[in-house]
This record gives structure tokens, sequence and C-alpha cells, in this order.
């Protein structure tokens, strides 16, 4: 199922990059086959890549698919919920191992780009370690908001106080972008900041690479992008 459909996105983009995210779930997304706990606070529990690195096997099953669709054009991998250095040469020993278990077994592989979000502020002010450790960078504004702001974004008597435009968010996306180029990678925005219109020159200025939004935000994206050239 997942060479399947991997494969079908990758050709069918036609040498277009492909970002897949590795599993995301927990929190807000949850998934009844997974049988995961009940959790007290969930935004801080079991979710993305934790439970990838603790249950190895369905990680590895996820990589093996997404290498194996790389020969069919241009796929890049994300891994979500980084807070430390350590994870990423774990996550990187496993990709190792796996590409190296598919070669031995006659597979193509193609050239993938492994990066990280950095959805957690731990990893924004980690963000230049982690940038010579990676291919690029995707800031998942949408928890780092959350995360930085003490705040639950789900929780609506908290609208309130929620502020998306914070300064201290801003300076984590400056930071972010910084160490990014310094290390000579990309970075990206994705989560609702990326088709917020009052950010955009803002986010152009700092000097993002991507901003992904849904398709139906792509055209007034692109109008406002060419209105600050």
């Amino acid at each position: 199922m997942y060479i399947s459909k991997d494969k079908r996105v990758v050709e069918t983009m036609g040498g277009r990059k492909v970002i897949i995210r590795t599993l995301d779930i927990g929190a807000d997304k949850q998934v009844d086959y997974f049988n995961l706990d009940k959790e007290e606070n969930p935004a801080l529990g079991y979710r993305a890549i934790r439970i990838c690195l603790t249950r190895p096997e369905i990680f590895r099953t996820q990589l093996r698919a997404l290498f194996r669709a790389s020969a069919y054009g241009n796929l890049a991998i994300m891994y979500p919920m980084i807070i430390s250095v350590e994870e990423v040469k774990k996550i990187k020993e496993i990709s190792k191992a796996v590409r190296e278990e598919l070669l031995e077994e006659g597979f193509q592989i193609g050239e993938v780009e492994e990066g990280i979000m950095i959805e957690t502020p731990a990893a924004a002010l980690l963000s230049g370690e982690l940038a010579r450790e990676v291919d690029f960078f995707s800031i998942g504004t949408n928890d780092l908001t959350q995360y930085t702001l003490a705040i639950d974004r789900q929780n609506a008597k908290l609208d309130p106080f929620y502020d998306a435009h914070h300064p201290a968010i801003l300076k984590f996306i400056q930071m972010v972008i910084d160490n990014a180029h310094a290390a000579g990678i990309w970075a990206g925005i994705c989560g609702e900041l990326g088709a917020d219109l009052e950010l955009t020159q803002t986010f152009i200025q700092m000097g993002i690479d991507e901003l992904s939004v849904s398709p139906g935000c792509i055209l007034p994206l692109r109008k406002k992008i060419r209105e600050t050239e």
C-alpha cells in the first residue's frame, strides 16, 4: 500500500520535488488502530517521531516504502517533532541501515533529501547544530506557536491570548532561517502562517526559501509575493 501510493505521487509530479512527512500521529491526530493510551496532555506526549523511534519496525516500514518510491522521481523525507541532535543522529542511523538493506536487495534508490520540522522551541534554539545534520528545515508554525506561547491552539477560550504574530515567534523563525543558510541548507515555512498574507513580505525579508500552503491559498499568495517584488 505504501509503495503504490508513494510511487504514484512521485511519478505524477513529473520531476518536481515531493516532500513526505513520516508518521505524525498523536495529539490532535489520533488513529484508533494504533491503540494509543489516553494522555493528560497529548500535545506534549507520545507522538510523531517519538512513536517512530520507540517502534522502529513501523519506522523502518515507512522508510523502505519511501526510499523505494524515490527511484521514480524527486522525493524528500521530513521528520516531525524533533527536539535534539541525538534524535536526528538516531534517525540517520536507521535511515542509513534501511538504504543499505534495500541496495543489497537490488532496489534502485534516488537521491533523497532528508530534513526535519522545526516546531519546538528546543529545535529552534538548536537549529545551528541541527542544520549540520540535515538537508533542509520546515518550520511548523502551528506547533511552534503553541509551544512557545504555552497556549493550547485547540482551546477556544484562549483565542484572545493566542498571537501567531508574537515577536517571540518571529524571532525564532528568523533564527532558524539564519542558521539554515549559514549551514548551506534551505528553510521553508508550513502551517497557517505560511498563508498569512500579512506576514508574506516579512518572511521574504527574513530570507525564507519556501512557503507551504494549501491549494486554495496559492493564487493569493503568489499575487502578494509579486506585489512585494
